[in-house]
């Protein structure tokens, strides 16, 4: 007869794993906020917050009512607010020729009203409330949600950031890296890739204008906002601002995109990947399984509405894609219109992370979001890039030098240019083979994505906030930072010394001047 392992047996392994695994033993209360109103961002955000309610912490969660689904085991605060921004955005007549001043206004209302629907709902003001309330740590989009960060006065607790949309010199400066890129704005208008000098000084203008349109449009109104939420705070905005215990970031080295982080900014791009893919219906897997020629894959974005795109963009492709002998899965706001083509397969939703996995996919032609990109790397997929905002423009320039991509503008797209470019990225084997070599380079990590997450939240839990990762000039102020008082004693007496040199010289000059005018007595011309 076979005898069970006996309660011996049983806490052996159980004592083992409390020694070895100490951040298991210990559970805290952790306070998430998320205001977002578009799904791409909860995609990535959800299986982190699931994961650390897996690993046993209890966790609140405020956010918008019908993007953020429901995790198991979570106290969920749903902002019923949030939802009208969502009905405002997708209104929102895009103009691709708008000015930065335009776009910096509708940004800073749009997030305003981000932070004014958080703090004015019912059920956040009675968390604010309630003086039993104890939270460990308050995890936040870290960028242009400046007023929600009080909550981390309110409850003494660290401040950690998500980037969704990686890093720029926003983040630069929350974290204090203080060697910001030129290269990075955080809106492409005006972008350049910054290779030439001038392109360098080009990127840097846009880049301080940003900065102005941060300092006096968007950043007075969050200031205004926390200071009516949170009148007793004893630490400034400003001040808090430079706090993050730790921001982590939707972004990877291994997809050209190399910075200098300090140690409280880490890179887990591909965290979202953790889920699980949606399946193929059957309809659709059949579409790919037979599709002998290979399979193109179209899709702007799960957000992206027709009416944002340029007149007759969608016509000039479905008039492309009617020239191929592949067969084309294209996700559309308008499917009658793409199904009229025999080899094109049109649906308002459908599972990208399935399709772009499937052996028979040869191109994604993408508007290159972040979360695509990622997605396309992880399954080595090339790129057909059709950029329109944001940091689409430069994911899609960081793809075409790495040699996974080519770009279209999408502003003079004619049906020939697109099939040129879909039989060059498809009939050369260089694209695949490059995609092949980056997604075998993003896969070579130490650990995944969201156990990198899951580790570094949880090193500052156990190490009370772990200030001893934030930079020190973080404390400083900004003469201190800039190193301005070094500087202007350098230079003082560098400038000094040269106005002694030059006085003296002058002196000398005039000396020599009068001694010749002296001995020849001949006024010398002045």
């Amino acid at each position: 007869m076979t005898r069970g392992p006996g309660i011996a047996g049983l806490l052996l392994p159980a004592l083992l794993c409390g020694l070895l695994c100490p951040q298991l033993a210990r559970t805290e209360n952790i306070l998430a906020i998320f205001s977002y109103t578009f799904g791409s961002s909860y995609l990535l955000i959800t299986p982190y917050l699931k994961s650390i309610v897996q690993r046993g912490h209890q966790l609140t969660l405020i956010s918008a009512t019908t993007e953020m689904p429901e995790i198991e085991g979570v106290h969920h605060i749903r902002v019923a607010k949030l939802d009208m921004l969502m009905k405002i955005l997708l209104e929102f007549d895009y103009d691709i020729e708008q000015s930065k001043w335009m776009e910096a206004q509708f940004v800073s209302d749009y997030f305003y009203n981000c932070s004014r629907f958080v703090l004015e709902d019912p059920g956040v003001k009675a968390l604010l409330r309630n003086t039993s309330a104890q939270y460990s740590m308050i995890i936040l989009e870290a960028s242009h949600t400046d007023a929600l960060y009080g909550f981390s006065q309110v409850f003494n607790a660290p401040l950690v950031g998500i980037a969704a949309y990686g890093s720029a010199w926003n983040i630069d400066f929350l974290v204090g890296n203080s060697a910001p890129s030129v290269y990075e704005p955080m809106s492409a208008l005006g972008y350049s890739p910054g290779l030439s000098l001038l392109e360098k000084w080009h990127n840097l203008i846009f880049i301080t204008e940003e900065r102005l349109v941060e300092r006096f449009i968007y950043l007075p109104r969050q200031i205004d906002l926390y200071k009516q939420n949170f009148p007793n705070a004893p630490v400034s905005l400003h001040d808090l601002r430079r706090r993050f215990s730790l921001i982590l970031i939707n972004q990877h080295f291994s997809m050209g995109r190399v910075r200098s982080n300090v140690p409280n900014l880490v890179e887990v791009a591909g965290m979202h990947l953790h889920e699980p893919p949606e399946p193929l219906g059957a309809e659709l897997k059949q579409f790919l399984d037979e599709a002998e020629h290979g399979v193109i894959y179209f899709s702007m974005g799960l957000q992206m509405l027709d009416k944002w795109l340029p007149p007759k963009m969608l016509a000039t492709m479905l008039a492309a894609f009617k020239q191929l002998k592949q067969r084309v899965v294209w996700k559309s706001n308008d499917p009658t219109m793409a199904n009229k083509s025999t080899n094109v397969y049109a649906r308002g939703l459908l599972p990208q992370r399935a399709i772009l996995k499937h052996p028979n996919v040869k191109l994604f032609i993408t508007h290159a979001g972040l979360l695509s990109t990622i997605e396309s790397t992880h399954y080595a997929v090339p790129l057909l890039c059709l950029p329109i905002f944001f940091d689409q423009f430069q994911n899609s320039d960081r793809m075409e030098k790495i040699g996974v991509a080519r770009s279209l503008d999408i502003t003079g797209l004619m049906p020939e240019m697109v099939v040129e470019a879909i039989e060059d990225l498809t009939q050369k084997p260089s694209y695949k083979q490059r995609a092949l070599e980056l997604s075998a380079r993003f896969h070579d990590q130490p650990m995944t994505p969201i156990e990198t997450a899951l580790w570094w939240t949880e090193y500052v839990l156990r190490h009370k906030g772990a200030d001893h990762m934030r930079i020190a000039e973080q404390e400083m102020s900004l003469v201190q930072y800039y190193n301005v008082d070094v500087v202007s004693v350098l230079f003082g007496r560098i400038g000094l010394s040269a106005m002694i040199v030059i006085f003296l010289g002058w002196k000398l000059v005039s000396l020599a001047t009068r001694n010749l005018e002296y001995r020849f007595n001949v006024p010398m011309v002045r």
